[in-house]
């Protein structure tokens, strides 16, 4: 639906352009034929339903034009503000967070994402979904406009078939009747024409009518208006694809005029004209059927009049010049992605944490071929291509670490390698799957992409280490080819799309987070020695993959680094990803939301635990002074599906949180009301903070919307 739903916006905008430099050429070739003009308007209708074209490297018009994605991830371009308002842009935190220490005390950040995953598994959830919900408004309202357009348009035509369903036939493709009082074509397989009755009596009129109607016939317009009348369906709300529809129309008429005196005499011209006075008639709307006198007859009689044929050079350039203008907006090139500069001590680290699951025999052959093998986690194709593979794998070194219906996951050697058992056989990659964290994969088998197949995510957790903890998402899947993959989502895809979403700003209250153009919590206070050493947030040191509902999220913890502070600062800034897979190894972010992690973690521990009945645990740990929690009722386990609030409300301390759930063998949805009141910690000593990782805590009772 959301995919859809921005695919419509992004094709509307980019209609808007086109259809203005369509009026723009139509007035300075008003007396030329109205055939370039129609190609630009087929063109502009094709622009507006179909998604654009891949080019390649090949730049358009279409590339350069803002990507919308309204209502869903916020998403702006031209993030990155400039350096004289002291924002600084948020990939350059990644130039900054270099040499993070080894010798941290237990207990820094990177110490705990074990106990988070613990603590948080079965409740985890995606928090501030706000943005997510106007946007199903409104889609909402775009459906109630289409239908109630498609009303409107199944009525005139159920109308007009009743008119005609007493026609009589007179010629092959010509039916009479009393019940209409200007001919039209209405569209069918094949389209017939209708005249009045009488009209066959005035054989002069009736051949100029039947000439013109059998143009329309042999340029296909009726399919053309069919064809028309569905895209403004789709684009009811752009009042430029309504102008687009009329001049379309118009400029039909005027082109199949054109069509039928072509060579023709001046006096030839004059009775065609006096035969579209004597059947002039108002527009028909949304009517199916072209109607001989419509569309402005005053205009169309002046353009048969005078009408000027081009030279064939001119013509020949306003083809070419249509050619092109079809190109560009019908195709859009890849645009080369801003890539992210990779902290150098990362890779030691991760050399470090690892080196204990590289093969001797890996380590031999990459020596032989003299190429620099990449690291797994740098890959989005990580399975091996060896043929012997499944023959070579020794069943008494392969564990079981999970079985769906239709896969099963095996650790070999202890974890070190994986291997993923499909419905056509075993794919091997020398991927770990566990580390001396000793944490289990996650799997879900499910039809992610919508092909008809199943496919098999994995989320692993083996990158961690001083100041990072990174989870991994994988997805085993058969390409078109129809061979099975194991694609891992590397991390400069996803830290290109999170990066894009915000920046920093120093303010005199404190270091702002700017999130989609606008302030996002609370100010943190920073030292000026941080702030003279370039401080700023980085979205890839802490990453969190989880399955909720069969359905994939990140979080990503933004952490705050210097020159002087290269091991990071926990700042209580989060985004929430919901990610769709496209297939073949391809992401789709449909949302990407700003979060306060105090508010994440308080509601996702502390609401579970007081719907089971745990009040007394909850009033001791998680509630304000002066707040006492009733009984809720009869204890329930519950899953944690979306926490909403105002984001604006943070910077005063004081918010409550939206938050959907639902309860154990239940079908249906529950909302619980949740206020909640930031308060100081005894280990602060200016300002707001989440020393103790929770800011927040639960300011009065919580009651349930069903």
């Amino acid at each position: 639906m959301i995919l859809f739903f921005n695919q419509l916006l992004q094709n509307s905008l980019t209609a808007v352009i086109l259809i203005l430099a369509v009026l723009l050429f139509r007035k300075l070739t008003g007396d030329l034929s109205k055939l370039y003009v129609h190609i630009l308007w087929i063109i502009t209708m094709l622009v507006l339903v179909l998604p654009p074209i891949p080019s390649g490297s090949l730049q358009t018009a279409r590339s350069l034009l803002p990507k919308t994605e309204f209502g869903v991830s916020g998403k702006h371009s031209g993030a990155a503000q400039e350096t004289e308002t002291g924002i600084l842009a948020g990939a350059e935190v990644q130039n900054i967070s270099a040499e993070m220490p080894k010798n941290s005390e237990t207990g820094a950040l990177g110490a705990t994402p074990e106990e988070r995953l613990y603590r948080g598994e079965g409740s985890q959830t995606p928090s501030g979904l706000f943005n997510l919900s106007i946007a199903e408004i409104f889609f909402a309202l775009w459906g109630l406009g289409a239908i109630t357009l498609a009303i409107i348009m199944l009525t005139e035509w159920l109308r007009l078939k009743k008119k005609v369903k007493s026609a009589v036939r007179i010629r092959r493709d010509v039916w009479s009747t009393a019940q209409i009082s200007t001919p039209f074509v209405m569209p069918g397989l094949p389209s017939k024409i209708y005249i009045p009755q009488g009209l066959d009596k005035e054989v002069d009129q009736l051949e100029d009518i039947l000439k013109h109607e059998r143009r329309h016939i042999r340029n296909r317009d009726p399919w053309i208006k069919c064809f028309t009348a569905l895209v403004l369906l789709l684009h009811w709300f752009n009042p430029f694809v309504w102008l687009a529809y009329r001049l379309m129309n118009r400029d039909m008429e005027m082109y199949c005029d054109e069509c039928v005196l072509r060579g023709k005499g001046i006096e030839e011209k004059k009775h065609y004209a006096q035969t579209l006075l004597n059947y002039a008639c108002k527009s028909s709307g949304f009517s199916p059927a072209i109607y001989f006198g419509e569309s402005n007859t005053k205009k169309r009689i002046w353009h048969i009049l005078n009408t000027k044929r081009p030279r064939a050079a001119v013509s020949l350039f306003l083809l070419l010049m249509i050619s092109g203008c079809g190109m560009s907006f019908l195709a859009a090139g890849e645009t080369e992605p801003e890539k992210a500069v990779v902290d150098m001590t990362k890779d030691v680290l991760l050399t470090e944490t690892l080196s204990d699951t590289d093969t001797a025999d890996g380590n031999r052959n990459h020596a032989e071929s003299g190429e620099e093998e990449k690291h797994w986690s740098e890959k989005r194709i990580v399975n091996s291509v060896r043929k012997d593979v499944e023959s070579g794998l020794d069943k008494n070194e392969m564990n079981i670490m999970g079985e769906t219906e239709h896969f099963t996951l095996y650790g070999i050697r202890e974890g070190e390698e994986m291997a993923v058992q499909t419905p056509d056989g075993l794919v091997y990659a020398e991927v770990p799957l566990i580390s001396n964290y000793e944490v289990e994969p996650q799997i879900m088998e499910q039809d992610f992409d919508g092909d008809g197949r199943e496919e098999l995510a994995v989320i692993t957790y083996v990158l961690h280490g001083t100041g990072m903890s990174i989870r991994s998402l994988f997805m085993a899947d058969k390409d078109a080819a129809g061979t099975w993959n194991i694609y891992h989502l590397p991390e400069e895809d996803y830290i290109q799309e999170l990066t894009s979403h915000f920046t920093t700003q120093y303010t005199e209250e404190g270091v702002k987070l700017i999130f989609n153009g606008a302030p996002a919590g609370a100010a943190e206070q920073v030292e000026q020695e941080q702030l003279d050493n370039e401080y700023a947030y980085y979205a890839g040191s802490q990453i969190n993959f989880r399955f909720t509902e069969e359905k994939i999220y990140l979080r990503a913890d933004l952490v705050g680094y210097s020159n002087i502070n290269q091991a990071g600062s926990y700042t209580g800034h989060q985004l929430e990803a919901n990610l769709y897979y496209l297939g073949e190894g391809k992401w789709q972010f449909l949302t990407v939301n700003y979060a306060d992690a105090g508010i994440t973690e308080l509601i996702e521990y502390a609401v579970p635990r007081y719907i089971a009945g745990n009040t007394s645990e909850v009033n001791e740990r998680y509630t304000a002074p002066g707040t006492q929690l009733s009984d809720f009722g009869e204890p329930q386990e519950i899953t944690i599906l979306s926490i909403i609030y105002p984001p604006e409300e943070l910077a005063g301390g004081e918010t409550e949180a939206y938050v959907t759930i639902r309860r154990a063998g239940e079908d249906a949805l529950d909302y619980l009301h949740v206020p909640l009141k930031r308060v100081r910690t005894e280990n602060e000593e200016s300002g707001w903070g989440i020393a103790d990782r929770f800011g927040w805590r639960i300011a009065g009772e919580i009651y349930m919307e069903r």
